[in-house]
């Protein structure tokens, strides 16, 4: 059995769907383009049904990538359920989509999540509305896992009989007309093509061009004319109007206001957090604290895995970690090269990325808290009234933000945007914007060299990206990518209390792409490094007779005008590949984190940090700006004005540090 979960944004679809599926679940792309996919498995009386969290989405059109994914896996995948999710606390608005699935689809459940807060603004009569729409309605609040096991039982064992849009008699004639032909054919669903033909919908036209079904067209056409010649209108805002009327209708029938004016919690925190001109100081504040917190939290976890794996310094000697025991236990039967790579290679490289597991997912937890809650959303429009100024308001905005994840999926939410010279312009940008690779070193850095003061310092580099971003953005807008801004809408959900069990899950799937690069591109990074560091047998390991020597010696003049080590630079070459492999690199070459202390100054760390802020984008994303611009040109602006920045603010870092004597 195969179920599909349809709804708009911010309807509680995700949690829906954890509840489900539980940790059964797969999160991958869908094919072809890059919105999120997701497919999980849930049980229910010995049934396995397979479950797939369909993109939110306010409507079928085809204007969107969201739009298409989700009405061509109705149609070619065929569900045999689909679950409509709704916010009850916005139920009118909600019941446009319903609209246009009760076109396309005769099994739907409809899931009214959201009923606490629901029932703060009007009284539901649910079985009116089941009595109405001829389909099963459950009221839900799926955040707290109420009405799941009734959606489950109706998925499997609901009654439809549905009563779809009722459209006027001079409509509903042209549809039959037109659908009668479409089924002659061979083609389903007949009626929701002919209401899409009527439309005059881009992709159906095109499918129906392609088999050859030119009478259909001109019958189409035809049909059209008179509509909008009969209501004076142009066919999409005919339909649009008919949807609009079915749902506000149906929202008047079934839900009574309970209370009228006043203002609710939502727009009282809305007033102080969204304010014109405290809500970013708040948002600044708020992440600082969420870095504290981040830091304080994790310290004791890091030192207890860094034990595990180095072993630890005491006043009577030294206690072995794992590393040293694995080490003289392999090096008994067999070569001691191998037990060296095993070990000072790919464990120790694991053990410096596992060090630094509890900040990614105290991290994560952190933002998946501000998410779930509706104040992330609440970000994106302070972010918008900011961006304004320079010439990239509207969606933006969302790539940039985005950035903080991967820069990769970034760049490719670009494409939302029309406007091409705005669309390079943040393509341009997003590099600047640290991604969470980039913030995993930036941590593991600062815990190093400034345990008292990490969160700062890992919040004073996230602060100044965002102005390098805004003041670069002024400049291009002005004279590279000239253009005219999009208007942005955003809807912005109201606030909630997240669960422990939605947070958690969210902080995992975003946690676990970490942690398979830890067991896979990073530890075999880490083994080439080590190699690089031990070659030519017999030298001393990573000196200057190695060939990673070698390469340092190489790189060196252009570390120390920047008061970059050889090891650092050396790091951030191979972080080329992938930024999370600088802590490899580092771990590896220096050997333990007294090691990498020893080996520079606070005021080196810093300057290093400034590099990696903005120097290069990984390989990946490099290739991700050239598949989306076609233009090497551009690709290598991207590359040089990385160094260029990245350059100026080292440079400057280190010698006015130096200068004034400070984190020698």
């Amino acid at each position: 059995m195969l179920v599909a979960l349809a709804g708009n944004p911010n309807t509680g679809k995700s949690t829906v769907f954890n509840a489900l599926t539980g940790l059964k679940q797969h999160v991958g792309n869908w094919p072809g383009v890059t919105v999120e996919k997701k497919e999980g498995w849930m049980e229910y009386n010995g049934k396995r049904i397979k479950v797939v969290d369909l993109p939110g989405t306010y409507s079928l059109t085809s204007y969107s990538v969201e739009e298409k994914v989700a009405r061509n896996f109705i149609i070619e995948e065929k569900p045999d359920v689909i679950v409509h999710v709704v916010d009850a606390s916005n139920l009118e608005r909600n019941l446009y989509l319903l609209a246009e699935l009760l076109d396309l689809h005769p099994r739907i459940v409809v899931a009214l999540n959201m009923f606490d807060e629901a029932r703060r603004k009007y009284e539901i009569d649910v079985e009116k509305m089941r009595n109405l729409l001829g389909l099963p309605v459950v009221p839900m609040v799926a955040i707290k896992g109420e009405g799941i096991e009734e959606l489950k039982r109706e998925i499997v064992h609901g009654k439809f009989n549905p009563r779809g849009v009722e459209y006027p008699e001079d409509i509903e004639k042209r549809i039959k007309a037109l659908e009668e032909k479409i089924r002659e054919m061979g083609l389903e669903p007949a009626r929701w093509l002919a209401i899409k033909t009527l439309e005059n919908d881009a992709e159906v036209i095109k499918k129906l061009s392609d088999i050859g079904a030119r009478n259909i067209l001109h019958d189409a056409e035809h049909l059209r004319h008179e509509i909008e010649d009969i209501y004076g209108d142009d066919i999409e805002s005919v339909f649009a109007s008919v949807r609009y009327s079915f749902a506000h209708g149906l929202f008047h029938e079934v839900a009574a206001p309970i209370n009228v004016g006043g203002a609710n919690i939502t727009d009282m925190i809305d007033h102080v957090v969204t304010h014109r001109y405290f809500g970013i100081p708040i948002f600044i504040a708020i992440m600082y604290l969420a870095f504290q917190f981040v830091f304080l939290v994790a310290a004791p976890f890091q030192d207890a895995i860094d034990f595990m794996f180095n072993g630890k310094d005491v006043a009577g000697g030294h206690i072995d970690g794992l590393i040293d025991i694995s080490y003289a236990w392999m090096s008994s039967f067999m070569p001691d090269w191998l037990a060296s790579l095993i070990n000072h290679g790919m464990l120790r490289g694991l053990g410096a990325v596992l060090t630094f597991m509890p900040v990614i997912m105290l991290l994560f937890l952190i933002l998946s808290f501000l998410e779930d809650s509706g104040y992330l959303a609440r970000v994106a429009f302070l972010m918008d009234s900011v961006m304004k100024k320079m010439g990239l308001e509207g969606r933006g905005v969302i790539p940039l933000m985005l950035g903080f994840g991967c820069n990769v999926p970034a760049v490719m939410a670009t494409r939302t945007l029309k406007d091409e010279n705005e669309r390079r312009l943040s393509i341009a940008l997003n590099p600047f914007i640290p991604c969470g690779a980039r913030i995993q070193v930036f941590a593991f850095l600062s815990y190093i060299f400034f345990p008292e003061n990490a969160a700062l310092v890992l919040w004073s580099l996230l602060m100044l990206s965002i102005l390098v971003v805004f003041i670069l953005g002024y400049v291009y807008s002005k004279t590279l990518f000239r253009g005219e801004s999009q208007p942005f809408v955003l809807e912005l959900p109201p606030y909630r209390m997240p669960t422990m069990k939605g947070v958690s899950v969210h902080m995992w799937e975003k946690s676990e792409g970490f942690v398979r690069k830890a067991g896979t591109i990073i530890v075999g990074a880490a083994a080439i490094i080590w190699a690089l560091a031990a070659l030519p047998w017999g030298v001393e390991y990573g000196g200057e007779e190695s060939y990673i020597g070698m390469l340092a010696s190489l790189l060196a003049p252009v570390g120390y005008a920047l008061g970059i080590t050889p090891e650092a630079i050396i790091s951030l070459f191979f972080g080329f590949f992938a930024k999370e492999v600088v802590i490899d690199v580092l771990y590896v070459l220096y050997g333990s984190k007294d090691a990498i202390l020893a080996a520079m100054t606070p005021l080196q760390a810093y300057s290093f940090m400034l590099f990696m802020l903005f120097y290069t984008p990984c390989v990946a994303t490099l290739a991700t700006i050239y598949n989306e611009t076609k233009s090497l040109k551009f690709t290598l602006f991207v590359v040089v004005e990385g160094f260029i920045v990245a350059s100026i603010f080292a440079f400057a870092a280190y010698h006015i540090g130096t200068l004034l004597g400070v984190g020698a």
